[in-house]
């Protein structure tokens, strides 16, 4: 089963689906790169509202040119690019990690997927993660635990 993402940020948007909100001790950053011009102002409101500070990118290149003028200081990044596989965008995250010297937690969103994976958090390695979503409490269940170590 294929899921739009875009499709779980509006049902939140629009007060269908409540997100639950997480009191951040450590008021983590999370740097969002974020394609989906329909889904990026939902989900960093959303990041917002959980009290994580965002610093946004609308796609990979401009990631690298944030990270680049070492404007970006982040605890967490999460990507999510459309049209990629996962493992291309866990490339392109550390690309970014390494270009802007960020020693960041590494969460990438899945676009599509199948149902076998759906509501799964997958660890890649120690700080690294992809994320095939159910909802989106399990995504900020996801970013809590993982601030949390920061």
């Amino acid at each position: 089963m294929n899921k739009c993402l875009f499709h779980k940020y509006s049902e939140c948007h629009s007060g269908k689906f409540l997100f639950k909100v997480v009191k951040t001790l450590s008021e983590s950053t999370i740097f969002l790169i974020e394609e989906d011009n329909d889904g990026r102002a939902a989900l960093k409101e959303s990041l917002k509202n959980n009290g994580y500070k965002v610093s946004l990118a609308i796609d990979e290149e401009d990631a690298l040119e944030r990270v680049d003028s070492r404007c970006v200081k982040a605890d967490l990044v999460l990507m999510h690019l459309l049209r990629k596989p996962p493992d291309e965008i866990l490339e392109i995250g550390r690309n970014i990690c390494r270009t802007g010297k960020l020693s960041a937690q590494l969460v990438v969103i899945a676009g599509k997927y199948g149902a076998d994976l759906e509501g799964t958090n997958l660890q890649v390695n120690e700080n690294e993660y992809i994320t095939y979503l159910e909802d989106g409490e399990q995504l900020f269940d996801l970013l809590s635990r993982l601030t949390a170590k920061t």
